[in-house]
């Protein structure tokens, strides 16, 4: 995870292992709707199943209590990977790639976002290192998440 220029500006990078194939994988993860089942941080509050423009409004709730709404709207899609613009209080994008590792699966999750929510952009100047650590925190969770569903 790193951060880049502006500091209203995030980059963050994470990487896993999960034991279950890629194809599974990348089935859980297209299931935007369904993230709320198994990603604590995350609940789902609208969206669109339209196959031209799938979209999901998420509130993804950080450790420290604070709350994020954002839109996500698909861009692409690719046997192996998903990528989705973003809008709402941050605004840029995310991508998650599956690839098969030893007998399970590497998954690479990648985002870039702008700060867009009034408060969080003034503060991001002076508390921009304790929302990357937030961040990855609710990142860390989706990892047990993930792996616990894909057990079940």
């Amino acid at each position: 995870m790193h951060t880049v220029g502006m500091r209203a500006h995030y980059r963050f990078d994470h990487s896993w292992h999960v034991d279950a194939s890629p194809d599974a994988v990348l089935a859980l993860l297209e299931d935007v709707r369904g993230y709320g089942a198994w990603w604590p941080s995350v609940r789902v509050t609208g969206g669109s199943l339209a196959a031209e423009h799938r979209t999901a409004d998420l509130e993804v709730r950080a450790p420290l209590g604070y709350r994020l709404r954002i839109a996500l709207t698909e861009r692409e899609r690719s046997p192996s990977e998903l990528r989705a613009a973003i809008g709402g209080d941050l605004e840029g994008w995310c991508s998650w790639r599956v690839a098969p590792e030893g007998a399970g699966t590497r998954v690479d999750f990648a985002q870039e976002v702008e700060a867009r929510q009034p408060l969080l952009r003034a503060a991001s100047p002076l508390l921009h290192g304790a929302f990357a650590h937030q961040h990855g925190a609710v990142m860390r969770a989706a990892e047990r998440g993930l792996c616990t569903a894909l057990r079940g």
